[in-house]
């Protein structure tokens, strides 16, 4: 175990303690295998049954404060909540949560995969699990996560931001239709797709959309972009777990053969009502643009042809998305 893991699980369990003192809910919830049940759906494979809870004893679960010499933000730290994208946990979050640490926020990290008993970063997630089957697995650890955090003590429950890549994206933005703005500050959202369990039909709190102009992850053509990308109804999950939004109408069960709206429309939708809602599209991104070089490729996948595949951007790039996600953080505190 890394010492940045031990001295994570350190302030993990010391939290726990704080919180238990403090009457929190800090129980554990081990996984039932007969809470997720993996079943065929054509060529994928989706998830049935209740699903796992957030689990704060869980081995996946990483809570890391600021550095040492990191600016200051009150007695309390503030904290982002960041939800894994449709690989589980990886490079990418653990990066971003080292960046936020040397800005000052605390961070927790957790995988919703493994809390199902499911290995991340498998091929059965990376490349058969549906959307809709990964976003509600992570939907509901990381509403789980969002309940345990405002009863913690270390941390200042009145300034919590949730952030989350693809998969990850599709569920904060979820979130930002589902918690109490007495605790949450804001919702950034980076490369997230329309596809899964929808997005809701309004939001609470205020929410950055962050896109790559060069981001065609999972499309079928080289051109497929994640921002203009509209897929059939069918492909999406109604979850009645998740806030109201337009999978309630377009989904496997109503509605499959309609076009779902991309996420660009969405976005022009809630914009429209006047919620608090932007939208930033970057040159030279791909998938995951903050952390990584620019890389494109694409993939056969059985049954489904061809799976296109960029991801990262280069140096300039990476820190211009950065800035914007740390400036919107800043400005909500």
């Amino acid at each position: 175990m890394s010492l940045k893991r031990s001295f994570g699980s350190l302030i993990l369990a010391t939290l726990a303690g704080a919180a238990g003192a403090a009457g929190a809910q800090i129980d554990c919830h081990p996984h039932n295998p007969e809470d997720t049940q993996i079943v065929e759906r054509g060529p994928v494979k989706s998830v049935i049954g209740p699903l796992a809870k957030f689990n704060p004893c869980h081995a996946s679960v990483q809570l890391d404060m600021p550095t040492l010499f990191a600016k200051k933000r009150g007695d309390k730290h503030p904290l982002v909540i960041i939800s894994h994208g449709g690989g589980g946990v990886s490079g990418y979050e653990r990066d971003f949560a080292k960046l936020l640490n040397q800005q000052g926020y605390a961070t927790l990290i957790f995988d919703a995969f493994e809390m199902n008993g499911i290995a991340s970063r498998s091929e059965l997630i990376l490349y058969v699990m549906t959307n809709g089957a990964r976003q509600r697995m992570i939907y509901k650890a990381t509403w789980g996560a969002y309940r345990w955090a405002i009863n913690n003590d270390k941390v200042d429950a009145t300034r919590i931001f949730i952030q989350g890549l693809s998969n990850g994206a599709s569920v904060a933005i979820n979130m930002a239709a589902s918690v109490d703005a007495t605790h949450v500050r804001g919702v950034i959202a980076e490369g997230g797709p329309s596809a899964g369990i929808g997005f809701p039909d309004e939001i609470k709190v205020p929410l950055l959309l962050i896109y790559g102009l060069s981001d065609n992850y999972g499309g079928t053509r080289q051109d497929d972009w994640m921002h203009l990308r509209a897929m059939p109804c069918g492909i999406n999950d109604h979850y009645p777990f998740a806030p109201d939004g337009f999978a309630k109408s377009c989904s496997r069960a109503s509605n499959p053969t309609e076009a779902m709206p991309s996420p660009k429309s969405w976005y022009e939708e809630i914009k429209a009502k006047g919620q608090d809602i932007r939208l930033e599209l970057i040159e030279g991104g791909g998938h995951g643009m903050m952390f990584g070089d620019f890389s494109s490729s694409s993939k056969r996948l059985p049954g489904r042809g061809a799976w296109y595949i960029s991801r990262g951007a280069d140096a300039d790039t990476r820190k211009k998305a950065q800035q914007i996600v740390l400036d919107f953080i800043e400005s909500k505190l």
